[in-house]
């Protein structure tokens, strides 16, 4: 067994050098390559110093984002402007139940939201001293099928939009009343075309 194992040792020690090679990256580089590999790492510095453009979609996207923060201030002030309006809106309707009181009494007094479109054409409308005003020549209802508003044909080629929630009908009289004043209607007025 001594034996096997020196001839072992013996040939591994006698074939080591066939099979070492020399290697090409062993050897001095020439000035030329060093002159190419100093050039390379100059550039790669130069590259890695230089501030980088905004490619075409980064410059896109900031247009794209500059524009929506410009429409998302435009609509929050818009909004604003709602809430106001509609604060204020709420503001002048608790009053509204006020307006009624001229007619405290008069319990046979019907909404006209509900009423059909053609009981409702060619009625006067009357305001709250009982000053004729006009008739109604036109309704406008709402995706329900309640009236919202009316027209009504004041004379003198005139026609004037007048709220729903502004109107009662007197079934007693067969006419509507307003709460509103011959003046404030007149100042609602628009010509007819």
């Amino acid at each position: 067994m001594k034996l096997l194992l020196s001839t072992t040792a013996v040939l591994m020690l006698a074939t080591a050098p066939a099979f070492a090679q020399v290697s090409p990256y062993d050897t001095n580089p020439t000035p030329a390559e060093r002159a190419q590999t100093n050039q390379l790492n100059q550039n790669a510095d130069q590259d890695a110093q230089a501030p980088i453009a905004p490619s075409p979609s980064e410059a896109d996207y900031a247009a794209k984002k500059a524009d929506y923060d410009r429409k998302m201030q435009e609509y929050n002030e818009r909004h604003d402007a709602y809430e106001r309006e509609r604060d204020r809106y709420r503001a002048d309707r608790a009053g509204y139940v006020h307006r009624w009181d001229a007619f405290y009494g008069y319990r046979a007094f019907r909404d006209v939201d509900t009423m059909s479109g053609h009981s409702l054409i060619g009625l006067r409308v009357s305001a709250r001293g009982g000053d004729g005003i006009g008739r109604i020549r036109d309704v406008d209802r709402n995706s329900a099928g309640r009236v919202i508003r009316v027209s009504v044909s004041t004379g003198e080629g005139t026609v004037t939009w007048i709220d729903a929630d502004d109107l009662r009908f007197d079934p007693v009289n067969r006419e509507v009343m307003t709460d509103l004043s011959r003046h404030e209607v007149d100042g609602m007025a628009h010509p007819r075309f």
